[in-house]
């Protein structure tokens, strides 16, 4: 499903008007039906009565254009529907003024500001079974003020139900972020595409359930808006996981070498290793450093191990590096740094083999902590190549602060990837994948609890696994980060948040992926 800026979803519906003759009436019809829709659905999930009184907060804009139609729907199926315009209703045009003057003469109740009833608002609210916020809608940018402050507070007083058509009033939705008051809704329906800010940062607090409602508007205008973004959804992920052939064997589903750890860290190479199993791999090769063999042989019967000379203090050596290339011979796919450390000669091995592989590979956490060093080396990988950062490891690789880059993950994503030629899985809430074509995508899986030691080792298995499957890159990254944020939030059902730790994760990774659709 793609994501769109305020201003994209603005000219997609422009295109549509003019382009293909969609009237701008049509495409509010299509609004306030796919709002009421999703209220038919709270109804029947007991969350709201069939029957009941509803306010609808609609300012002087087509997001107020939106309520007004929502009102006349909902009246004719038996709610009594409470409209209160917030702003001077001299300034309503357009579609948005066909709907006013469509309720009024159906005699819904309507109440304005310029009648100085922002104290009714308090009754109104004490009667409603459901507050329908339709006031700002995505075009919003700043802090709320004035009478807009005050109404936005006053429904977050509210013990009620609460929708926001579009966006919650308060929230920018190209950042996701609320300067000041906004509204908390238990329900956003997106109008066409969910909004970035929807999606990221403080935006799903504020939403709450997210719910999109087509509007019927052609793909063709989202084309040509030149709309790049996705929110990785079910549907995307199910299509790219193949059915297992009837005649597969083991190498038909990928030899993943795993180069990692160091003395007292050879448990980031092992979640590595069970995770890329328990996503399909059909053979894993763990090579750690000689001093690290022991504690790992024999760990995963199944897994292969490899000892590679260490530098006698616990680390790989820079001579580590033709042995990696000699391993890799038989490789379709590498992943190297979970649990390396960083020294002089893990450096080495590290450039040496980024620039000598010449498979697909990932990056992941030491690496990316020596190559933040030379970043440019990435632009002499021959193969396609994926980084795993988290916000700091971005920043590092960025040479900016991690408030910087966790104030705008998606221009941080985007920008590396395109100037280093990479696919960048920035991890985190809302895990963002940029390519340096253009495309990215927003995971929406996860909980807090995955923030633990080794989820991360976790993911670069998983990603691994599916690109030796024949995964896309992109594919094997945004599938990746579905799966393994998906297999978190079963984990967290299972342990809680407090209690998950990165070994329950790799637990639900074969049950995620069989509901989705892998056999």
């Amino acid at each position: 499903m793609r994501a769109c800026l305020s201003e994209q979803m603005r000219c997609a519906d422009e295109v549509s008007i003019k382009e293909f003759s969609i009237s701008g009436i049509v495409l509010m019809e299509n609004a306030a039906l796919g709002i009421v829709k999703e209220i038919e659905k709270e109804i029947e999930g007991g969350r709201l009565p069939k029957e009941g009184e509803a306010s609808l907060i609609c300012g002087t804009g087509n997001n107020g254009g939106d309520g007004f139609a929502a009102a006349r729907h909902l009246a004719s199926k038996g709610w009594r529907a409470v409209v209160f315009i917030c702003g001077d209703e001299k300034k309503i045009t357009g579609d948005a003024l066909a709907n006013l003057n469509i309720i009024k003469k159906l005699g819904i109740p309507i109440l304005s500001m310029e009648d100085s009833n922002i104290e009714a608002l308090d009754i109104m609210f004490g009667r409603s079974h459901m507050i329908i916020d339709a006031m700002l809608g995505t075009g919003f940018k700043g802090r709320l003020k004035g009478n807009y402050e005050t109404i936005v507070d006053k429904i977050n007083k509210q013990r009620k139900y609460v929708l926001s058509i579009d966006s919650p009033t308060g929230l920018n939705c190209d950042t996701g972020f609320a300067e000041g008051s906004c509204i908390k809704a238990n329900k956003t329906v997106a109008l066409g595409l969910p909004k970035i800010g929807l999606v990221i940062n403080d935006g799903p607090y504020y939403c709450g359930e997210l719910a999109v409602c087509g509007l019927s508007i052609p793909e063709q205008a989202y084309d040509r808006v030149g709309i790049s973004r996705y929110l990785t959804d079910r549907d995307y992920v199910s299509g790219c996981i193949k059915p297992r052939k009837a005649h597969g064997y083991k190498g038909t589903y990928g030899r993943i070498l795993i180069a990692a750890g160091s003395k007292g860290m050879e448990g980031a190479g092992l979640l590595a290793a069970k995770a890329a199993l328990r996503s399909g791999a059909g053979i894993v090769e763990l090579a750690v450093p000689l001093c690290s063999f022991d504690a790992v042989r024999g760990v995963i019967p199944v897994v292969i191990t490899r000892g590679l000379t260490d530098d006698g203090e616990g680390c790989l050596a820079s001579k580590s590096s033709g042995e990696i290339m000699l391993a890799l011979r038989n490789a379709s796919v590498f992943l190297m740094g979970p649990g390396l450390r960083t020294s002089s000669q893990v450096k080495e091995a590290v450039f040496d083999a980024a620039i000598s592989c010449n498979k697909p590979a990932i990056f992941d956490a030491d690496a990316l902590n020596v190559i933040s060093e030379e970043p440019a080396i990435l632009l002499q990988r021959p193969e396609s190549t994926i980084i795993t950062p988290h916000p700091a490891e971005m920043a590092r690789l960025m040479g900016i602060s991690t408030g910087e880059v966790q104030g705008n993950r998606l221009e941080a994503a985007e920008s590396f990837a395109k100037k280093y030629r990479v696919i960048v899985v920035l991890k985190g809430y809302r895990t963002i994948i940029a390519s340096p074509w253009g495309e990215t995508r927003i995971n929406p899986t996860g909980n807090p609890g995955m923030g633990t030691a080794g989820s991360g080792d976790v993911l670069g298995g998983i990603i691994a696994s599916f690109l030796a499957q024949g995964m896309s890159p992109m594919e094997a990254a945004s599938c990746g980060a579905y799966i393994h944020g998906a297999a978190g939030d079963r984990a967290a059902e299972k342990y809680g948040q407090w209690g998950m730790v990165a070994s329950d994760i790799i637990k639900y990774i074969p049950h995620t992926i069989m509901d989705i659709g892998g056999k």
